[in-house]
């Protein structure tokens, strides 16, 4: 009788195949990278964002007859908190054109997208997403079909961040601005990726025509 020989794996193989798996591991993730598809993942939700509130402000604008943009020229920002963030004044508030950024020689524009705490421009901070004026100030209640949203949208990773002339806001927050002729306005968010930051493949931020290359603005008139 002849003996069947079995055949097997030595310790050396397989520690050979390990090795090829945890190269092939790594090279996976630094292709990937989880962190910054995750950023990315913010960035399409902030861009929808903006989108949906275009759309609902359209819609308004569309059916409501006699609206009210809110004050002119006032800075909102959604704010997620129980209470507004505040400086010594009572108030956050944002730069003007001739005013630098706190700590700053540069003057910056008046966007309503940097934090600064010595401008005489006063934005209006709110956490509330009511549709019926929240941190934006329209009533979609007005609409005639109703409100196309249940609540205003909010920034998928909040946070108020440091300013520096230059690099736009360091914290990720939507704001709303409006003129106080032709119903105009103007809705920004900061992205975080590489793809879509300034300067990235897919750069939303010096792309949209706006005055600020540092954030996505949408709207009806950039230049404020």
């Amino acid at each position: 009788m002849t003996k069947t020989k079995k055949k097997g794996f030595t310790l050396i193989e397989l520690l050979v195949v390990i090795a090829i798996i945890a190269v092939l591991s790594v090279v996976v993730v630094l292709t990937l990278n989880p962190a910054e598809m995750l950023r990315r993942s913010r960035d399409a939700d902030r861009a929808s964002d903006l989108s949906i509130i275009k759309t609902s402000i359209s819609l308004y604008l569309a059916d409501v007859s006699t609206t009210n943009m809110g004050t002119a020229g006032t800075c909102y920002i959604e704010y997620s908190g129980a209470s507004a963030p505040a400086n010594t004044n009572g108030v956050y508030e944002f730069a003007t054109s001739t005013t630098a950024l706190s700590g700053t020689a540069t003057a910056v524009p008046d966007d309503c997208s940097y934090w600064d705490l010595t401008d005489a421009s006063v934005a209006n901070v709110s956490s509330s997403r009511v549709v019926s004026g929240g941190w934006i100030p329209l009533n979609l209640n007005g609409i005639s079909s109703g409100p196309p949203i249940g609540q205003w949208p909010v920034d998928p990773s909040y946070s108020i961040g440091a300013n520096l002339a230059g690099n736009g806001n360091g914290g990720h927050f939507y704001s709303y601005i409006a003129t106080s002729t032709n119903n105009a306005y103007k809705v920004t968010a900061k992205m975080e990726s590489a793809l879509y930051s300034q300067g990235g493949v897919g750069d939303f931020e010096s792309s949209d025509g706006g005055v600020d290359n540092n954030i996505y603005e949408q709207g009806t008139n950039l230049s404020l």
